[in-house]
């Protein structure tokens, strides 16, 4: 048997001091549909943070801040005090959705084209909609496209945070001299 030589594993203080030095791309812009689930939303912005996200904006009826939120704050490991978070309303989007990059939403749809074989733009915004109902009909008619995950197994989709994370490194592929 050949020997293999992963290395060891780094301590946080090495970690924190490398992350220092990398040269941070500019990221998406992530954007939440009706998120109902604190871990997921502490998760989206421990990706933006790791993702070098533009910004996150969180849509939802009311535009309400999740910045006190115990779970938020310790699922994200308190990226959500770094990362640039906006809250809109649905009529917010509805009235300046223009003005964003373009919209790419991440679900499964009748246009939904494979992740792995759509051409992302450089400038976009990554849309992920409610953990059980999706992106609503009438946020999906303003985006220019949608993308899908390809899955090989009995369930149809995945967690919303793990397939934004799998959507920005695609991203990241193709548009970021990955380290």
């Amino acid at each position: 048997m050949t020997e293999r030589n992963a290395g060891i594993a780094l301590d946080s203080e090495t970690l924190y001091q490398q992350q220092q030095h990398i040269i941070k791309p500019s990221g998406c812009t992530i954007i939440a549909v009706d998120l109902q689930t604190p871990s997921n939303i502490g998760s989206i912005y421990r990706l933006a943070d790791a993702s070098a996200a533009t910004k996150i904006i969180f849509i939802d009826k009311t535009g309400r801040s999740f910045s006190n939120n115990k779970t938020v704050a310790r699922t994200s490991r308190n990226t959500c005090k770094n990362v640039v978070t906006e809250y809109w309303d649905h009529e917010k989007f509805h009235a300046d959705y223009q003005s964003l990059p373009t919209l790419i939403a991440l679900e499964l749809t009748s246009q939904a084209e494979s992740l792995f074989s759509a051409t992302l733009p450089k400038e976009c915004s990554l849309l992920v909609g409610s953990e059980r109902y999706g992106i609503s009909d009438a946020i999906l008619n303003k985006c220019h496209s949608a993308v899908k995950i390809p899955m090989f197994g009995n369930n149809g989709s995945m967690n919303v945070s793990h397939a934004l994370a799998i959507c920005l490194y695609e991203w990241h592929r193709q548009h970021t001299a990955i380290i």
